[in-house]
This record gives C-alpha cells, sequence and structure tokens, in this order.
C-alpha cells in the first residue's frame, strides 16, 4: 500500500531512531526531509511546510520527562500530526436495522465505482446484512455486464436493465423488488465535474432515491486534485462520505487521502489492492501505522512512553486511559491500585477492575477522550456502556473518578508547580494531603478512587 511513500516515511523514522542524540541542526535536518516525503506524495507544497513547522515547534516547545529519549518524542509528533493530516477521525458507515438503507455512488469514469460498489456488497455480506444492488450506469457500454458479473461472484442479487435508457426508472424498479433487503447499493453512471447533464442527473436521483447516504468515490492516483473533485460533487450532492480507491499504486494516494480530508467529508473506505477482498474502513492510525512500518501495538507503546500529559495543557480521559494501560504493562499492580478498586480483593480482581475501567475508556471516540464535556448527552453513555458491557450507572463512576482527579490534578500543579505527569503518579501513590482542599473534598477523592 503506497510502498513509495511509506518506503519514504519509514526511512525517515530509521533515521530518527538511530539518531545517538537530536540537537536543533538533527533535528531541522530530519523535518525537512520529512517535508519533502509529503510534498512527493502530492500533499500541497504550503501544507507540508506548516505541518513541518508545527512539528519543530511541538519539539521545541514539549517539556519532556526525565528518562524519555527525545527520539520517541519526535516519532510521536510525526505520527499524530500524519494521523491529523489523514483525516484522524474513523467513521463508521450509518447503516440502520429495520428499514431499507439506500446508498447512491458516484464518482468521475474510471475511479473504480463498479469495482467498489461490488467491494461495499461483499464487506457488508461478510457482517451478516441483507445486501443488493442496483445497476443504474446506463452511459457507460459493459456497466451492466461488468456488475453482473462481480455480484454473481460474491452471490449478491443485482437488478438491472441494459435496455432501459432512464436509471430513474431502473432505480425505482430495483428498490421496490429489493423492498426486504438492508442494503441497497446504486452504482450509477460515471461523471466529469464539467459534464453539466449527468450532474443534473445525479441531482435527480439523489432528489428521488432520498438515500441514506452519498458516497464518493475517488480515485488515489489524482492526488491533492481530490479536493477540487469533492468540492464539485459537494456541490451538486450532499457528499454523506469518501472512498478513496486504488491505494495500492501510486504515492499520490497520501496527497489523494489527505485533500479529501481537508474537504470535511468523512472517508469512510480505502481500496487497497486488486481483489473484492483488497477493502477496508479507514482508520487513519492503522492506516499510518502500516505506512510508518510500525505495529500499532509498537505505536502504542510509543505513545505510553511519551505521555500524552507532556504534549497537551489539561487531563483527559486520554491521559487517564493511558495510565491504566501502563499500570496493566508493568506486569504488576501497586498498593495504590489496591486501594483503588478496594482494599482486600485478588490481584486478579483487581486486574478485572482495571480492565472493566479501560473497556469504557475504549469504548470512547477520539474526540470524547479528548473533550469530556461532550459526554454530558445521554445517549452517548448508553452507547459507552452498551459497547464496554457495561451499564451507564458504571460509566458515570469514571467520569466522577476523572472529574476529581483532574481537579486534585490542577490543584497540585498549580500548588507544588508538578507536570501533571508528577501530580498523577503523586495522587495514585497515596499521597492525598493535597494543599487547597478541605476534609470533605479528600473523603469524595477516597470514595470514587
Amino acid at each position: 500500500m503506497l510502498e513509495k511513500f511509506g518506503s519514504a516515511l519509514r526511512a525517515v523514522i530509521s533515521k530518527i531512531r538511530g539518531a545517538p542524540y537530536i540537537d536543533e541542526a538533527t533535528l531541522n535536518s530530519l523535518i525537512r526531509e520529512f517535508v519533502r516525503t509529503l510534498i512527493e506524495a502530492d500533499v500541497k507544497v504550503d501544507l507540508a511546510r506548516e505541518i513541518g513547522e508545527r512539528v519543530k515547534k511541538r519539539v521545541m516547545e514539549t517539556q519532556v520527562p526525565e528518562g524519555i529519549p527525545l527520539n520517541n518524542l519526535v516519532i510521536r509528533i510525526l505520527y499524530e500530526e500524519l494521523v491529523n493530516l489523514m483525516g484522524r477521525k474513523t467513521y463508521p458507515l450509518n447503516i440502520k436495522m429495520g428499514k431499507q438503507n439506500k446508498i447512491v455512488f458516484v464518482g468521475l469514469q474510471g475511479s473504480g465505482k463498479t469495482t467498489t460498489v461490488a467491494k461495499m456488497a461483499y464487506h457488508l455480506k461478510k457482517r451478516g446484512y441483507r445486501v443488493a444492488v442496483i445497476c443504474a450506469d446506463t452511459f457507460r457500454l459493459g456497466a451492466y455486464d461488468q456488475l453482473k458479473q462481480l455480484t454473481d461472484s460474491i452471490g449478491v442479487p443485482m437488478f438491472g436493465d441494459p435496455n432501459e435508457k432512464d436509471p430513474l426508472k431502473i432505480i425505482k424498479k430495483g428498490l421496490n423488488q429489493f423492498k426486504k433487503y438492508d442494503v441497497v447499493l446504486i452504482d450509477t453512471a460515471g461523471r466529469h465535474k464539467e459534464e453539466k447533464g449527468l450532474i443534473e442527473e445525479m441531482k435527480k436521483i439523489v432528489r428521488m432515491v432520498n438515500p441514506d447516504e452519498v458516497i464518493l468515490v475517488i480515485d488515489g492516483i489524482i492526488g491533492q486534485r481530490a479536493y477540487d473533485q469533492a468540492k464539485a460533487f459537494a456541490e451538486a450532492a450532499p457528499i454523506g462520505s469518501i472512498i478513496v480507491t486504488k491505494l495500492d499504486g501510486s504515492a499520490k494516494g497520501g496527497g489523494a487521502l489527505a485533500a479529501a480530508a481537508a474537504t470535511g467529508a468523512p472517508i469512510k473506505f480505502i481500496g487497497v489492492g486488486e481483489k473484492i477482498e483488497d477493502f477496508e474502513p479507514y482508520v487513519p492510525q492503522r492506516f499510518v501505522s502500516r505506512l510508518l512500518g510500525i505495529s500499532i501495538e509498537d505505536l502504542e507503546e510509543l505513545i505510553r512512553s511519551v505521555p500524552k500529559s507532556a504534549l497537551k495543557g489539561k487531563f483527559t480521559l486520554r491521559d487517564l486511559m493511558e495510565y491504566y494501560e501502563s499500570m496493566l504493562g508493568k506486569g504488576g499492580v501497586t498498593k495504590r491500585l489496591k486501594d483503588i478498586f478496594k482494599i482486600g480483593v485478588s490481584d486478579s480482581q483487581i486486574q478485572h477492575g482495571i480492565k472493566r475501567q479501560l473497556a469504557i475508556l475504549k469504548s470512547m471516540t477520539p474526540e470524547e477522550l479528548d473533550n469530556p464535556t461532550l459526554l454530558r448527552d445521554h445517549n452517548r453513555l448508553l452507547r459507552i456502556a452498551r459497547g464496554s458491557g457495561t451499564s451507564t450507572t458504571d460509566v458515570r463512576r469514571l467520569l466522577n473518578q476523572y472529574n476529581m482527579l483532574r481537579k486534585y490534578i490542577r490543584t497540585l500543579m498549580r500548588s507544588r508547580r508538578l507536570t501533571k505527569e508528577a501530580a498523577l503518579a503523586k495522587i495514585m501513590s497515596g499521597d492525598l494531603d493535597l494543599e487547597g482542599l478541605d476534609a470533605k473534598e479528600l473523603r469524595k477523592l477516597r470514595k470514587f478512587m
């Protein structure tokens, strides 16, 4: 996947890891190489330079905890900036059970749209959905035959009429035929942003179908031109999401992903090969880890080695999650953790308690971990409880604990001039004689911890 781009990024990472020390001159050299790699992947020059400047600023302004190699900090910051560039968020497909979900696919000719429709059908079928496909491409010769061959190979029903020239009639008949299906995927004719007639036809299809989602398929080979394409389509139809195809080829796929992400439209899937199964949900963190040649496990270890508290100015749920993960990673349980999860219980029960807390935290979205105020929404609490196999009471209990910790960490940082990491470690080690807190507040902390 994007072998040339990934190879260049891995070369940069290798130099960072191999540097015996990183002074400002070495950092400048590494950043120049990183920026050059982004530009060669067709990321806009100004944006690539801006990212390079941001990397340097973050490295220079970060107070690195004692014992943490600067190399690790630089790699972590590069990783985070790449994830931000590539979209950062993960967006699931919006499918509601108990109804016919209609998804319309649009895109330029040659973008791989028809193949992508079949790949999506296969992906959904494997996950237990009843899926059907409608061929509404009456413009391209062979579109019906191609889609029929693909859907037959995966055992998904398809409706189309090669003798009918009106796509609206085909779609209407197909939707009626597939009333009992969970998801109906509609393949439309390939467009060009200058072909006004086809754009108007697409608008009519969207108005008539009233789809649950419109997906724009973009060829990764076009690089940063993906921005203009996505913008033109977004003006013609309510683009719900984007799929970027052919990421097994040109390095420009990195530029296409960055450009598409810059439009604000969510990238939900990527095509990573020619086979029907070469299709996956787009997870920027996982995508970047593969580009860098670093496993998710190694990245998580790297992230734990450079606490978020060293990089940001406030204590978040992500900090709490990383602390619990570090405790489990040490293979032992401190006396303080025994206090947190009730005195007298066994180590296995303590481990279970920590894992339960982590299950709740890992069921949160990245936005919720970084902005806990979003969790005032009861629907979010319900979703997190379901995802973690706990109850909303358990989720609220964890949030209470977090809010108390945040308050006391702030107090320690202000009164004793400690870093967040040092403040958290001090609290968890059992030092509850915090300046500025009365006996009632201390009892509350003990209750929640």
